[in-house]
């Protein structure tokens, strides 16, 4: 027997995104942004192969219906693909862990660097997180030298908590709410 959600991905305009839920058409921009080092420098450090955008992918796709939230694709309003934003519970082996909070999260292809959107999408999507997190803090999680994703966070509302570690990385650990 197959067994499918009828849960829908709530979608969210901004003036110049749309964010809507993970189609499966999308799988191969998705495969080309996680395998460009640009995109990767400072998420996990390596590019990802088909393999592993396929997990994540999946993932993406797969926390809706489990946990109520996730990520979205973003796109700009008439235009293509540029990334994703949104919300996850990954239950990572790091120091410190991070459980029972949504940890926040964004990747935009090179081409969409530097324009505003990773700001636009994540204030979007902590507008819709205000609203369905009963006051929940959110957390994220940025490699130390990423200073333009920190900028980002900042720009969110979100305040340095600690450092961190995972997978070898030293992190910066960062809360809003």
């Amino acid at each position: 027997m197959i067994y499918m959600s009828a849960f829908q991905v709530p979608v969210i305009e901004t003036d110049r995104l749309r964010l809507r839920g993970h189609q499966l058409e999308d799988f191969e921009f998705f495969r080309d942004m996680w395998a460009d080092p640009a995109v990767t420098r400072y998420i996990g450090g390596k590019p990802r192969s088909e393999e592993e955008t396929w997990t994540k992918f999946l993932r993406s796709i797969g926390h809706w219906p489990v946990m109520g939230f996730g990520y979205w694709a973003v796109e700009e309003k008439g235009g293509p693909l540029i990334g994703e934003v949104g919300f996850g519970e990954f239950k990572r082996a790091m120091k410190p862990l991070i459980r029972g909070e949504p940890e926040m999260g964004w990747v935009l292809c090179t081409s969409a660097h530097g324009r505003g959107f990773a700001t636009e999408a994540a204030l979007a999507a902590i507008d819709w997180g205000d609203r369905h997190f009963s006051g929940k803090r959110m957390s994220c999680i940025i490699e130390h030298r990423n200073s333009a994703s920190i900028r980002v966070a900042e720009k969110c509302g979100f305040r340095y908590t600690t450092g961190g570690e995972y997978d070898g990385e030293e992190l910066v650990l960062m809360h809003r709410g």
